[in-house]
């Protein structure tokens, strides 16, 4: 069997996309602990709270303050895609020095120096053939990381679980 190889994402994105799923399948009970989330995905609490943070701050979780607070998801999973938790996670596309307006991997205006001496260049030319092909895959991975959602996510999670995950939440009074 061929495994392929996989593109990594951020330690911060995937651990934030976890948190979400967590917070996903337990959408319409009570709202869910960080310190829950983290002991369920072996993550540490002061790390995730971050996370949780951000997220809020961008309007993707709520924060319910009290004994029996917690996040709870702003908005429904099907509405919730894994490009926007990079976004968020990762930071701004101006932080990155691209573009406004196309999740921060489109493309940079690029300063052509003048004269044919430039052009034959070997370095330079080389230069701007991988940073073409990086904005092309860059791009690529944005549009697919846009078309994924956080339903998506769980939908295949309980496919590879075997199993309905939902009932992990049960609260008794």
């Amino acid at each position: 069997m061929i495994v392929p190889r996989v593109m990594k994402l951020s330690t911060r994105s995937t651990y934030g996309m976890r948190a979400l799923v967590e917070l996903a399948l337990a959408q319409g009970q009570t709202p869910v602990s960080a310190a829950l989330i983290a002991k369920r995905q072996l993550l540490s609490v002061a790390y995730l709270e971050q996370l949780l943070h951000r997220l809020k701050k961008e309007g993707v979780v709520h924060s319910v303050r009290g004994p029996r607070g917690g996040y709870v998801l702003a908005k429904g999973p099907r509405l919730i895609t894994m490009g926007e938790v990079v976004r968020v996670l990762d930071g701004s596309p101006e932080a990155n020095g691209h573009q406004k307006g196309n999740g921060g991997l489109g493309r940079r205006k690029v300063r052509l120096p003048a004269g044919r001496q430039a052009a034959l260049d070997p370095t330079r030319h080389a230069e701007w053939i991988a940073g073409a092909v990086w904005r092309c895959v860059h791009e690529r991975l944005a549009q697919s990381l846009d078309g994924v959602t956080l339903q998506d996510v769980c939908d295949e999670v309980k496919t590879i679980a075997g199993e309905p995950l939902d009932h992990r939440f049960t609260f008794h009074i």
